[in-house]
C-alpha cells in the first residue's frame, strides 16, 4: 500500500507539473468564463444552452488531460528508459500501473473540480437575455477577482522563488476559488443570506387540505399574517431547493389533495420554477462525467502501455463517440437478436450512461441511485481496463 500510494502521489505531482495541465486547465477556465456571451443568441432558452455547453468543456477538458497525462506519465517514461529507476526497485508492475492511475485520475479530478466551480459561478450568473437584465455582481467581484488576483500572485512566487508558475496558480485557485463559492452558496446576488427556497403564491389554501401532514415533506404551506386561523388560508407553498425538483409521482399527489383546478395549477407553477432551477440535477451531471473520466483515464492508461500521444489520443476520441451511439445504434440492433450487436454492446463502453444533457432538456429528475450505480459501473469496467494495461504492461520491454 506504501508503494501504491506513493507512485500515485509521484504521478499525481508529475502531472500537474506539466505545462499543458495548467494550459488546458486556464483556457477551460476562460472558457466558461465567456461562454454567457457566446450563448447569448439562441432563439431559445439561452441559460439551457449555457448549461449544455458547460458540462461539453468538462467533458472536453477530460478527454484532452486524460491523454496528455497518461502520455507524460507512462509512455514517455517507457522511451526515455526513466521507468528503469522504478522498475528496478521491488515495485510490481501491477502496482506501478495501479498507482500511475490513482495519481493521474488524481489531477484530472483536480481541474474538473476546479471547471465545476467556474460553471456553478457562470450558471448562476446566467445569460441577459433582455436588456433589464443586470450582471450579477456577486459573481463577478467573487469569481474575476480571486482568478485575477492569482495570476499575478503566482507570478510573484514564480519570480521569489522559482515555483512553476501555472502549477502555482492552479493550486492558489483551489483554494480561493473553493472560498469563493462558498460565500457564493450562502448569499444571493442582492448580498442576502440565501434561501433555497421556490415560493407559489395560493389565495387560498383549498380547505380539503386542512392538515400540514398530507402535503409528506414534498412541499410546506406558509399562511399570510393574520390568516393561520382562518378557513381557506391565503398564503405560499414553498419547495426548498435542497430536495431537488419536484418529481412527477410527487406532484400527480400533490395535484390530487384537491380538485381545484387553481391547486392542481399552482402546484404545476411551483413543480416548473423547481425544474427551471435544475442546480441539483447539474451537479449530479458534473458528477457522472468524472465517472466518465475515470473510465476515459483507465482507456488513456492502458492504451500509453503501447502507444504514444497521438495513437492514445485517437482511440479514447473513438471510444467516446462509439460510446455515446451504443444505446441509439448498436442497442436496438441486438434487442432484434443480432449476436455480435449484444456481445458489442455490453463490451463497448457505454458514455450514454454518464452524459445527462438529453435528462436535463426533458427537465428530469436524476435519482442519487442512478448515480451510485452508474460510478459502480465505471469502478468495473475501469477495473477491467487496468487489468488490460498491467497485462500489456507485463510483456512490454522497458530496457
Amino acid at each position: 500500500m506504501t508503494q501504491l500510494l506513493g507512485v500515485a502521489k509521484n504521478s499525481y505531482l508529475q502531472t500537474l507539473r506539466q505545462p499543458v495541465y495548467g494550459i488546458i486547465v486556464l483556457v477551460t477556465l476562460g472558457g466558461l468564463a465567456i461562454a454567457p456571451t457566446v450563448t447569448g443568441w439562441t432563439l431559445d432558452d439561452d441559460n439551457k444552452m449555457l448549461r449544455d455547453l458547460g458540462l461539453s468543456t468538462l467533458l472536453i477538458q477530460g478527454l484532452f488531460l486524460a491523454c496528455f497525462a497518461a502520455s507524460s506519465v507512462l509512455n514517455n517514461e517507457i522511451d526515455d528508459k526513466t521507468v528503469l529507476s522504478v522498475a528496478a526497485k521491488p515495485v510490481a508492475r501491477s502496482v506501478f500501473l495501479s498507482g500511475k492511475l490513482f495519481g493521474v485520475f488524481g489531477a484530472i479530478a483536480t481541474a474538473h473540480y476546479l471547471a465545476g466551480l467556474v460553471l456553478y459561478m457562470v450558471i448562476r450568473h446566467g445569460v441577459l437575455q433582455a436588456a433589464y437584465e443586470k450582471s450579477d455582481l456577486t459573481v463577478i467581484l467573487l469569481g474575476l477577482i480571486p482568478l485575477a488576483s492569482m495570476l499575478i500572485f503566482g507570478a510573484v512566487l514564480n519570480y521569489l522563488f522559482d515555483w512553476r508558475y501555472l502549477p502555482t496558480v492552479v493550486m492558489l485557485f483551489l483554494i480561493t476559488g473553493s472560498i469563493s463559492t462558498l460565500v457564493l452558496l450562502a448569499i444571493d446576488r442582492d448580498w442576502k443570506i440565501q434561501a433555497y427556497e421556490v415560493v407559489q403564491i395560493v389565495d387560498p389554501l383549498p380547505q380539503e387540505i386542512g392538515d400540514p401532514a398530507l402535503f409528506r415533506g414534498i412541499v410546506e404551506f406558509r399562511p399570510d399574517a393574520g390568516q393561520a386561523h382562518l378557513t381557506g388560508h391565503k398564503g405560499v407553498i414553498v419547495r426548498k431547493i435542497w430536495k431537488g425538483p419536484i418529481t412527477e409521482q410527487d406532484l400527480e399527489y400533490l395535484m390530487g389533495l384537491s380538485p381545484s383546478i387553481v391547486w392542481k395549477n399552482n402546484c404545476r407553477f411551483l413543480a416548473d420554477k423547481a425544474r427551471e432551477l435544475q442546480g441539483s440535477e447539474v451537479f449530479k451531471s458534473a458528477v457522472l462525467i468524472l465517472g466518465a473520466l475515470g473510465l476515459l483515464t483507465a482507456i488513456a492508461l492502458a492504451a500509453s502501455t503501447r502507444l504514444g500521444l497521438m495513437s492514445t489520443f485517437l482511440i479514447c476520441l473513438a471510444a467516446v463517440g462509439i460510446g455515446l451511439t451504443v444505446d441509439h445504434i448498436i442497442r436496438p440492433i441486438a434487442d432484434a437478436g443480432a449476436t455480435w450487436a449484444r456481445i458489442a454492446a455490453n463490451a463497448l463502453p457505454n458514455f450514454q450512461m454518464f452524459w445527462m444533457v438529453d435528462a436535463l432538456a426533458d427537465d428530469r429528475v436524476i435519482p442519487w441511485s442512478y448515480v451510485g450505480s452508474a460510478m459502480g459501473y465505471c469502478a468495473v469496467y475501469s477495473l477491467g481496463l487496468l487489468l488490460l494495461g498491467i497485462a500489456l504492461f507485463e510483456t512490454r520491454e522497458v530496457g
